[in-house]
């Protein structure tokens, strides 16, 4: 029951997150669309392409948790696109200077170091569903199977 509910709130933080990200993307595409192409990262990557790309990739990952049917691969997603973006962000503070962060909204706002730590920790928290959501009813059940030998 616990763990129902804690991957139900990891899976609502990353969905608002996702819908957010994407919904201020799209809003501002044009703006969006410049700052990637000020990327020195994406300089040889279709610019077009991968802001549609991000911004379909966020929405899907939203779906995805949505349901409990296809969570789990929302989950797998949601990892390995905050895993991305926290090493994307990484690298562009650590060995870039005056790049624009092309996130929007509040999330553009936020200063390169704090940014970083914000998407690390939605990372801890989609690899933490990830697992929970694959790994916990296996955990459950061989704590049920321990509980119950020593009693016997």
């Amino acid at each position: 029951m616990k763990k129902d509910l804690l991957l139900q709130f990891i899976a609502y933080l990353l969905c608002t997150l996702f819908i957010y990200a994407a919904s201020m993307k799209a809003m501002d595409f044009g703006q969006f669309r410049v700052d990637i192409s000020q990327s020195p990262l994406l300089a040889n990557v279709p610019h077009l392409l991968t802001a549609l790309f991000v911004i379909v990739t966020e929405l899907t990952a939203a779906f995805m948790l949505a349901f409990p049917a296809t969570r789990l691969y929302g989950f797998f997603l949601s990892s390995f696109l905050m895993l991305l973006f926290t090493v994307y962000m990484s690298v562009l503070y650590l060995f870039y200077v005056n790049i624009p962060c092309s996130c929007g909204g509040i999330l553009g706002q936020m200063g390169y170091p704090a940014h970083i730590v914000f998407n690390a920790c939605f990372t801890v928290l989609a690899i933490t569903g990830t697992l929970l959501q694959q790994y916990g009813n296996d955990l459950a059940g061989q704590r049920k199977q321990r509980s119950t030998s020593e009693q016997h």
